[in-house]
């Protein structure tokens, strides 16, 4: 991850989607995976311990939506696919 500041914004370069959906169609649903992302207000948050009950909806197999919702230890929460910073398998 890197971080430019511009001005008074600072901007962090997040994952493409071409390479977040190959790491989460590799990572497949009921597997326990982390993802570091921006929020919309600009601070980052990871959720730890997330798995994909399904496999993601879109308009083709390798098209995921604008936001990926996912099963964490506090219930569903989503994330935005424009803003993945990065996104890790958790093996056990």
């Amino acid at each position: 991850m890197s971080v430019a500041n511009e001005g008074n914004e600072v901007t962090m370069n997040t994952m493409s989607i071409t390479d977040l959906t190959r790491i989460i169609q590799s990572i497949g649903p009921n597997k326990t995976f982390n993802v570091t992302f921006v929020k919309k207000d600009g601070t980052e948050r990871t959720f730890f311990g997330c798995t994909l009950g399904t496999k993601p909806e879109g308009a083709n197999p390798s098209s995921l939506p604008p936001a990926v919702p996912v099963k964490t230890v506090d219930g569903w929460r989503s994330f935005r696919t424009d803003s993945v910073l990065d996104i890790q398998e958790v093996v056990v």
